[in-house]
């Protein structure tokens, strides 16, 4: 199987929002604050811990708004609102946006929040050899829904119904961009005008995901969606140290040549994915300091560090390092701070950053200055053993 992954996602912000009256005669969905946040911005940021760096915003209700709420840039990754001069419908406006599309892409609702590994859903897609993606749940809704049948996990039958079916599209696609060739743009559906009418057999894989669902679309949902994000956006997390657990230490790895991985790690990683914990990687790296290899190299090494993850259906949140040393040569770096392990500047840091459960998380290390950086953050934390795989396993029952 060819290594693949999309680093794009397109988020559906065109709607009315007319369910919910009042609250949107003024804004877009998208844009309705909750815990003081626009709601999009936390779609950007769960996507964005999965690899996500391009952001396509599709939108035509009041979309100059989008322009003053929603940031340019998250971090190093790109946002672009494609404003619609009419409206469109879910999919006319993925193919009015054809210009921007990358060879494959995901697309999401703008009003909910379905909190599951997506790249799960892309692996198998490719492994299938499918070209569309649906991500299934099993909410209640009131209004008509396409709902699937399936059997061992192959799709058996595929209909529109209004009434409570088993699974239900959960508002986040994959797709190849070759499908988008067939429409001209105008005002279409993705479930009405693609999903149902496409040889499902042939290209459609589905799979349900037993995860935590948030549609803001009804007053009623609307209004448990403060407690419901400050519940599940907190999440437990491990924390792992680089060389000696991720990879083989041979001292100083920065080069493709010289990553040689630990057993199971891959599968490891996505383990945790699928099991909702946060995978944080702290590493000490005074090869940075000592004129080893430059910060710019580090970091695009840790790029493509990543992306071997996301190639095989899992993900890293992020990578927090040290690049200090009191015997450095590199004289910005030549210094002591508690970044550098045994301090615990990296995990107080990633705590403030990400919403982390501290009395779920635990840290794995190789070195007895792993386990003190933990230890002081209030982390369980253990030396790492020989199948990383059966250890995590042990420690989350």
């Amino acid at each position: 199987m060819k290594k693949f992954f999309s680093n794009q996602c397109l988020i559906l912000a065109g709607g009315y929002g007319s369910r919910l009256g009042n609250v949107t005669k003024k804004i877009p969905k998208p844009l309705i604050k909750i815990n003081n946040k626009p709601f999009i911005l936390y779609l950007i940021k769960n996507l964005y811990r999965q690899g996500i760096r391009d952001f396509l915003i599709l939108s035509y209700y009041k979309n100059f708004l989008f322009e003053k709420k929603v940031f340019k840039k998250f971090r190093d990754a790109k946002i672009r609102l494609i404003k619609e001069k009419k409206k469109l419908g879910t999919l006319g406006s993925i193919v009015n946006s054809k210009k921007y599309l990358k060879k494959s892409f995901f697309v999401v609702n703008g009003d909910s929040f379905f909190d599951f590994n997506i790249r799960d859903l892309e692996f198998n897609l490719f492994k299938k050899k499918k070209d569309i993606g649906v991500a299934l749940t099993k909410i209640k809704s009131p209004l008509k829904k396409i709902s699937f049948q399936l059997l061992n996990d192959e799709i058996i039958n595929i209909k529109e119904s209004n009434k409570r079916e088993k699974y239900i599209c959960g508002g986040l696609y994959y797709f190849k961009k070759k499908i988008m060739n067939k429409f001209p743009i105008k005002n279409l559906d993705i479930d009405r005008d693609l999903i149902l009418k496409v040889n499902y057999k042939k290209s459609l894989y589905a799979k349900y995901y037993d995860s935590n669902f948030l549609d803001i679309g009804t007053p009623k949902d609307l209004k448990k969606s403060s407690n419901f994000l400050k519940k599940n956006l907190l999440k437990p997390c491990f924390f792992l140290d680089r060389d000696g657990v991720i990879n083989k230490d041979l001292g100083h790895v920065c080069s493709k040549k010289k990553t040689q991985w630990k057993k199971n790690i891959f599968k490891t990683i996505k383990y945790l994915n699928d099991n909702k914990y946060r995978v944080i990687v702290v590493t000490n790296q005074a090869g940075i300091a000592k004129g080893c290899y430059t910060l710019s190299k580090f970091i695009n090494y840790t790029n493509w560090f990543h992306d071997q993850f996301l190639f095989r259906g899992s993900f890293i949140d992020q990578t927090y390092f040290s690049p200090f040393h009191p015997d450095g040569k590199i004289k910005k770096f030549k210094k002591k701070s508690n970044l550098r392990k045994p301090g615990n500047g990296m995990i107080v840091k990633a705590i403030k950053d990400w919403e982390i459960h501290k009395q779920k998380s635990f840290l794995i290390g190789d070195k007895q200055t792993d386990i003190i950086a933990g230890r002081k953050s209030g982390i369980k934390s253990y030396l790492v053993e020989n199948d990383i795989f059966f250890q995590v396993k042990k420690l989350i029952k």
